[in-house]
């Protein structure tokens, strides 16, 4: 799954989770708190990461990619233009058996479910969801995003720079981020998001 905006609340969770417990392979790609556009939908997401990835669903978030906009870099990223050149993933897409490709404007999140008005097709083409699932694999790999994980029952976030792999015990982000996705998280705004 890709998702600009991931807010699966406590039915999301609960499926999600069903789901991975089954014995499905579930992975979820998503931006990262430095890279989204709206921290207020990162702390709708937060909460959820432990629960999922305690239940084996794979969570990745896109690295903030600086120079990518204005048509460079991985099609998964548009141009953030009110950051300059830097690019955010912005695409809404399920890879379902590598079989079918659902690609549209819905975001996993309460609000493109209960007041957005959203769009998608449900294609039966394999070469499409095998091109479709390339492009989530690129933008999760470690150059270009961060493999969140529970390491000792706390977060972590995998990633690689310079060709090693590193890892993070605090989220990135700047202090403006992380108290904005906090904020959110407090008021109790994730039906809002």
């Amino acid at each position: 799954m890709i998702s600009a905006y991931f807010v699966p609340g406590p039915p999301g969770l609960v499926y999600l989770t069903g789901r991975a417990d089954a014995g499905v392979s579930v992975s979820f790609l998503t931006n990262s708190l430095e890279a989204t556009d709206v921290p207020a939908v990162h702390g709708g997401y937060a909460p959820y990461r432990k629960a999922l990835l305690e239940h084996g669903v794979q969570l990745f978030e896109l690295r903030r990619q600086p120079g990518a906009g204005g048509g460079s870099g991985p099609s998964l990223f548009r141009s953030a233009s009110y950051r300059g050149s830097e690019s955010s993933l912005h695409s809404k897409a399920i890879i379902f058996d590598r079989q079918k490709a659902f690609i549209g404007s819905f975001n996993f999140d309460p609000r493109s479910v209960l007041w957005n008005t959203e769009v998608g097709v449900l294609v039966d083409s394999q070469a499409l969801a095998e091109r479709v699932r390339e492009l989530a694999l690129e933008g999760m790999a470690p150059p270009l995003s961060y493999a969140v994980r529970l390491q000792e029952g706390q977060l972590v976030w995998v990633t690689e720079d310079d060709g090693k792999l590193h890892t993070l015990t605090r989220e990135p982000g700047n202090g403006w981020r992380r108290f904005n996705a906090w904020f959110s998280d407090i008021l109790g705004l994730e039906r809002l998001l």
